[in-house]
């Protein structure tokens, strides 16, 4: 399957957090991991597809101390994005990398802005009006894409009540029958 990072937000039409349109766009993970934060407030479900190298990470936060949420969060871990008519992936040379985003945006209508961040040995690159950060690691002086997140915007005061039946196994119950 190609993951092709939306004009707006997203991959694959995917726009919005939903696990319903997750499931049907990308159909059922290969593996589901939920985990409970600190206190058993903070709820992270990761699913992985194995077959499509896709790893989708969720997560609500509750205010401090009760069962109110106070925002929850999605993204998608891809090997290989397009962009347009042009392919990012894991390996490339960040330069390569640079000029594609550079001339996706440009083409898109969209602001060409990052955030910088870089260590001894590894960086990222965080395309806020695309949603997009690029991880790289440095061998020299060459930096090489490690990894490729695309982010949905969170979003405050959310409706979870899709997660309760989450957590009654209503959406995963499928996922978990047909193993």
């Amino acid at each position: 399957m190609k993951f092709i990072l939306n004009k707006t937000l997203g991959i694959n039409e995917i726009d919005g957090i939903s696990f319903k349109k997750i499931i049907e766009i990308l159909g059922r993970a290969s593996k589901i991991k939920l985990e409970l934060g600190k206190d058993n407030f903070d709820l992270n479900i990761t699913l992985e597809y194995k077959q499509l190298e896709l790893i989708v990470n969720y997560g609500v936060n509750f205010y401090l101390g009760t069962r109110i949420p106070e925002f929850q969060t999605l993204f998608f871990i891809v090997n290989k994005l397009y962009l347009d008519n042009e392919v990012i992936k894991i390996g490339e040379d960040v330069r390569r990398v640079f000029t594609k985003i550079k001339r996706y945006a440009k083409n898109n209508y969209k602001i060409f802005s990052y955030e910088f961040n870089i260590e001894e040995y590894s960086g990222s690159y965080d395309f806020n009006d695309l949603d997009l950060t690029i991880y790289f690691e440095k061998y020299g002086k060459k930096r090489i894409i490690d990894g490729m997140y695309v982010s949905l915007p969170y979003e405050d005061n959310p409706n979870i009540s899709d997660i309760g039946e989450i957590l009654k196994l209503d959406v995963l119950k499928n996922i978990f029958e047909s193993k």
